[in-house]
């Protein structure tokens, strides 16, 4: 079990070339899932919108079949008396034939079921939701992981009501100076807690590496992606503000860029890339098709203007 453990420690770390030609070859490939990700996102929420409004539709003409209810007889009204205004523009209600509620009901059943018998569901909101574990599948031969957590929404609240009314339990106090019993390496029964993934700094997803990649190459990549998500910000806020409704949305206090020293960025880029080597390295493996010259096959040099700025 020693030799074994010894062998695991020896095994040597990945080396990426440290030149900007590979950042920039990575951050194409970054902002290519991230892309992917907000575009299939924005597709899921169309559709989950089209099912709540589907669901709506259903209720509604239920009430109207079962409990033989009015509400229809009232945009049916409106609609003859827009359209034919001599012949239906004196009525005050016109109420439709019995079986024209029937109808749209069986219609809007039929297209539910379509929905989920023509694996529509499936292509357009559950695809959404495998792309990230796909993909992080794929990327962990690389020893990368695509971080798309994000904080909890009471991180995000200053005062939580519910807080109040469900106070959480505090743990009791120990007396003295009892430190955690440490597991044995040869003791198979007890189980290690792996240190979970930290929430992901911007908001759009980041891509993190493993503790087996040099440390040098994963602070000098995060220098580059964060010169290149400043740039892609200003860009974003200068066009922002040359319409009206985004200059009045940049005046609110909480849109305000802060201002912060170039010291404190520096150490806060050290803290969070030693805490995501060290997150992410207990997750993922190296295996041999790890130590490849470099985790990403060459772009060509043609690609986005916002990239090629950033280089």
């Amino acid at each position: 079990m020693a030799r074994h453990a010894s062998h695991r420690n020896s095994r040597p770390f990945f080396h990426p070339p440290n030149d900007p030609a590979t950042y920039r070859d990575l951050l194409l490939f970054e902002e290519r899932l991230k892309t992917n990700d907000a575009s299939l996102q924005r597709r899921k929420s169309r559709y989950q919108l089209f099912l709540v409004h589907l669901f709506l539709v259903i209720a509604f003409l239920l009430s109207e079949v079962l409990l033989q209810t009015a509400f229809l007889d009232i945009p049916y009204t409106y609609v003859l008396r827009s359209i034919l205004p001599d012949a239906y523009g004196n009525l005050v209600s016109v109420q439709p034939h019995p079986y024209f509620a029937s109808g749209l009901l069986f219609v809007a059943v039929t297209t539910l079921l379509l929905f989920f018998a023509s694996g529509m569901y499936s292509e357009k909101i559950a695809y959404a939701n495998r792309y990230i574990p796909h993909a992080n599948k794929a990327l962990r031969s690389f020893n990368m992981y695509l971080n798309v957590r994000k904080p909890p929404l009471r991180s995000k609240v200053s005062l939580n009501p519910f807080s109040l009314l469900f106070p959480r339990p505090q743990p009791p106090l120990e007396t003295g100076n009892r430190s955690p019993p440490r597991a044995s390496p040869t003791d198979r029964s007890i189980s290690i807690p792996i240190s979970p993934i930290p929430p992901a700094a911007n908001p759009r997803g980041e891509l993190i590496f493993s503790s087996r990649v040099d440390r040098s190459f994963r602070e000098s990549y995060d220098r580059y992606r964060a010169a290149f998500e400043r740039k892609r910000e200003e860009r974003e806020r200068s066009a922002a503000m040359k319409t009206w409704l985004g200059w009045l949305r940049f005046q609110m206090p909480w849109n305000k860029a802060p201002v912060v020293q170039p010291s404190a960025v520096a150490q806060a880029r050290t803290a969070s890339s030693s805490t995501r080597g060290r997150a992410i390295g207990s997750v993922l493996s190296t295996p041999s098709s790890s130590r490849r010259s470099s985790p990403m096959t060459r772009a060509s040099r043609r690609g986005t203007p916002a990239l090629q700025s950033a280089a």
